[in-house]
């Protein structure tokens, strides 16, 4: 039981920030990640206030375009994401789905 508590509160303490890079994981200006090739949101357990030119490790690169994989990290399926967004929900959240079953069988 101490275990899983030390665990949930080290997951607590780390929040998931996107920033927006190029193909080799450096940041770059957020205005870059308007659909133009080469450019990627990047979502991960990264600290706050990284500025461009500093290089990402980590997380999970996901294309523009990718409604998808947008929604999965916790983002808006479409639309400008800032760097430093702080995500809510996605990857590893423990949040609910919306698909609106209850998990009950008729009757």
């Amino acid at each position: 039981m101490a275990a899983s508590a030390g665990l949930t509160a080290a997951c607590g303490s780390s929040e998931r920030r996107v920033y927006c890079g190029d193909r080799n994981g450096v940041i770059v200006e957020d205005s870059r990640c308007d659909g133009r090739d080469g450019y990627y949101l990047y979502s991960g357990s990264y600290p706050r206030g990284m500025k461009p030119g500093q290089k990402l490790k980590g997380g999970t690169r996901i294309a523009y375009n990718d409604a998808a994989g947008r929604s999965a990290a916790g983002l808006p399926s479409t639309g400008k994401v800032s760097n430093g967004h702080v995500v809510s929900g996605g990857f590893g959240s423990g949040g609910s789905s919306s698909s609106g079953k209850s998990g009950k069988s008729g009757g």
